[in-house]
């Protein structure tokens, strides 16, 4: 936000060096990053006089003018329309340079010698354009040179680097307040005086809100017999020194009163308003509107529209419309004065790429009840710089008035907070000096402050304006503070741990999802976000695999295809009623792509295949010693082994597999991609908390290969249940060695082979002892499974 020093003075005395001030406001928390010191000074441009006026003897359009410079007079030939004798004018001396780099010389125009030039507001960089030169006050000195005559003083530009939570101080008023703040001094808010004259603005405008919880507040104002043309120069000053270009007298009030006051305004050309209706409303789906830059936007549903009896003329808060826009030819100004919620305005003005100065300010917080006087001030300067004439009385659509909160006056609390031993009278001064009015028990919080909500807040800014180097240092006794630590994130921490152990790397993606991508790719419902900071990111997402497929795709686009990944994170599932809020889980997500050991010298150059990623599962689920789980088939996918589930406790909890194709499809990975996805709870609740240890056997294990034959619709896992319900205590391990089909197997069965352990701890195994064992294995498959030992 840019500050101009000079601007201030016209509400506070001030005496107070600009760099002095500067480090002032920073202290009190409106941080200063430059001091941009400008000067307006124009060498060899003098004020002079017009004397005679002749016409150029060879030149119709020519007059050639005789002016008193003060020390000499000059024959100038001029070729405004509006020169004429007895004006007092500037004038540019031979070896003056005007602002755009034109160097005044002697010379002959149309055989006629001209000793300088009588020049425009335009010509002095003062104004965007003129119609003609530039008629000064005729009481200024002739001969003075024209900055000091005019008292253009040096200015300067505080840029001030304003948090999101003070938009009171996007204007020249409330940093003005600040000032007074800082140097004991009230402002003074200048007077508006207003000449109304007939008809009322209630018979020429009606104002309807269809959308009170976008737009609470509407108010306009009917000026007549306007004329539209060039700013005078003291206008144009005040918007070039703090960045702002001029557009012409009514725009360029619209944007004074709002840098002054902080609220913006917007001016309709009234006859391109039809009937003199306006209608705030929300946009239809796929309407369309072309703003004042000549663009035609597509709006969101329910974007705020200023509208009259037939079309939008306005996108409220944000921008006006190419169809109701100022020009030369406008002589009647309907003058808006409006407010607008914050969080409207910032959804629509992120989804419409749109930002400007309006919208920077109406999605901070304007002011609702500052909408008059903001109104009453521009009317007053269109009277005075662009001859209207302000008809009587405004109308104001105010269904539900926004009023002025209060927080309690809590001196301990605030002296506890702050360390200081403040009386409940110098809170109050402290406080009063920015419009914060007291009384013993409460303060009074305008509207214009809506970053104030609590006790804690009026001791920040009690602290601000105390000064922060006036607190005392005082040693506080530490309290050490035990937090217990939450099981459940410890379960997490534990995860985190074995994964990276084993070579994973832990990736962070956003909540925030493309719903329309997501239920497309997934196949279920996405939960909605009401007002979206953006189309990309309107839902919660209802699945991790999406959003670490389009890491990889990330990564795939910068040549990185070896990628081991997981996340943990939380996934949002829609109740079967949408106006309730979603079911959350936790859930943990692996994808594997690329090669199995990446580029090292001695890789095999294999890819990662479903036995990889589905080993991980298994050595995960075994380090956290999860009860009572099996991997299960399903049926629609068993024939291709793409993809199996995880049971606990005979319910489904996760799935193991090859990435969804049309996951897969929609973020371009062409290479195979494995995923794994599960709920954390299930597994959180179903852990074997206490281990057994066991100890270290001191007798040889025994060992028995057996290959059976089986459908193909049998798991393995199944198989490996039975074996171990069937085989007692001396069963150590038993594991998979072989998977083969093919010649000498008929088409639908598999040859499965295992490797079983059996190991006592007291001593070593006969064959008497494991025979048994094996023929009751043998027998249990063969009755469950129909399985036959392969010769």
């Amino acid at each position: 936000m840019k500050i101009s020093y000079n601007w201030l003075k016209d509400y506070l005395d001030l005496t107070i060096e600009p760099n002095k001030l500067a480090e002032r406001l920073s202290l009190v928390g409106l941080e200063v990053e430059e001091v941009i010191e400008e000067r307006l000074d124009f060498p060899n441009v003098v004020v002079g006089k017009v004397l005679t006026c002749e016409k150029h003897p060879n030149a119709d359009k020519l007059t050639l003018c005789t002016v008193d410079v003060g020390e000499e007079r000059l024959s100038i030939i001029c070729g405004a329309p509006n020169v004429a004798e007895g004006q007092v004018v500037p004038v540019a001396k031979v070896g003056a340079q005007l602002p755009n780099g034109f160097k005044i010389r002697p010379a002959k125009i149309r055989g006629v010698q001209s000793q300088g030039m009588i020049c425009s507001e335009q010509e002095l960089n003062l104004t965007e354009e003129s119609e003609g030169i530039w008629v000064l006050p005729e009481n200024l000195p002739v001969g003075a040179p024209l900055h000091t005559a005019l008292n253009f003083e040096t200015d300067y530009i505080f840029d001030i680097a304003l948090t999101a939570n003070r938009p009171d101080c996007l204007s020249h008023i409330g940093v003005a307040r600040e000032v007074g703040a800082i140097l004991k001094q009230r402002i003074k808010k200048p007077e508006i005086v207003l000449n109304e004259v007939s008809p009322e603005a209630q018979s020429k405008i009606k104002i309807r809100i269809d959308c009170p919880e976008s737009c609470p507040r509407y108010s306009a104002r009917y000026i007549e017999e306007v004329t539209v043309g060039p700013s005078p120069a003291w206008l144009v000053r005040r918007l070039e020194s703090v960045g702002m270009r001029s557009i012409n007298n009514v725009v360029d009030i619209t944007n004074y009163v709002m840098l002054e006051t902080g609220h913006p305004l917007h001016a309709f050309d009234y006859d391109r308003i039809s009937n003199g209706q306006i209608v705030v409303r929300e946009s239809y789906e796929g309407e369309k509107f072309t703003t004042l830059d000549d663009q035609e936007r597509e709006l969101r549903t329910g974007t705020v529209l200023i509208c009259d009896a037939k079309q939008p003329v306005a996108i409220g808060g944000i921008m006006g419309g190419l169809n109701s826009e100022v020009t030369r030819q406008t002589s009647r100004i309907l003058l808006e004065s409006a407010y607008f919620k914050p969080e409207s305005i910032q959804v629509n003005s992120h989804f419409l790429g749109l930002s400007t100065e309006a919208s920077q300010r109406f999605e901070r917080g304007a002011d609702p009840n500052g909408t008059q006087y903001a109104l009453d001030r521009a009317a007053q300067f269109m009277a005075e710089i662009c001859g209207g004439k302000v008809c009587r009385g405004t109308v104001d659509e105010y269904p539900e008035p926004i009023m002025p909160h209060k927080i309690p006056l809590k001196v301990d609390q605030i002296n506890n907070l702050l360390g200081t031993e403040l009386s409940a009278g110098e809170i109050s001064q402290l406080l009063e000096l920015i419009e914060l009015p007291t009384s013993k028990a409460s303060v009074l919080v305008p509207t214009f402050r809506p970053d104030l909500e609590r006790v804690a807040d009026l001791a920040e800014e009690i602290a601000r304006l105390y000064g922060l180097d006036n607190i005392p240092a005082a040693q506080r006794t530490l309290m050490n503070y035990r937090v217990t630590p939450n099981e459940f994130d410890l379960f997490i921490d534990q995860l985190k741990e074995i994964l990276t152990g084993m070579g994973l790397q832990e990736v962070i993606t956003g909540s925030m999802i493309n719903s329309s991508a997501w239920s497309q790719v997934t196949g279920k419902p996405v939960y909605p976000i009401l007002n979206p900071i953006s189309k990309d990111m309107d839902g919660m997402r209802n699945s991790l695999l999406p959003s670490l497929a389009r890491v990889i795709q990330y990564n795939n686009n910068r040549q990185i295809k070896d990628l081991r990944l997981f996340e943990i994170g939380r996934v949002f599932i829609p109740r079967a009623t949408t106006d309730t809020q979603p079911e959350e889980y936790v859930k943990l997500a692996i994808v594997l792509s690329g090669k199995r050991d990446g580029n090292r010298w001695n890789s095999s150059g294999e890819e990662v295949d479903f036995f990889d990623l589905k080993g991980i599962v298994e050595s995960l689920i075994d380090k956290i010693s999860l009860d009572n789980w099996k991997f299960i088939y399903y049926s629609e996918t068993v024939a291709e082994r793409d993809e199996i589930g995880i049971q606990v406790r005979e319910k489904t909890v996760g799935t193991v597999g090859q990435l969804d194709e049309k996951i897969a499809r929609y973020f371009e990975l062409e290479q195979g991609v494995f995923g794994a996805e599960m709920f954390l709870e299930p597994l959180f609740e179903n852990r074997k908390i206490h281990k057994k240890y066991k100890e270290i056997p001191r007798y040889p294990a025994v060992e028995r290969d057996l290959a059976f034959i089986l459908d193909e619709t049998t798991a393995a896992g199944d198989l490996l249940h039975l074996i171990r319900r069937n085989s007692g205590a001396l069963l150590r391990k038993v594991e998979i060695i072989d998977l083969y089909r093919g010649k000498q197997i008929e088409t639908g069965k598999k040859s499965l082979a295992l490797r079983l352990h059996f190991q006592s701890p007291e001593r070593t195994l006969t064959d008497s002892e494991i025979n048994p064992i094996v023929e009751k294995i043998l027998a249990a498959a063969s009755k469950k499974f129909a399985a036959t030992l392969r010769a």
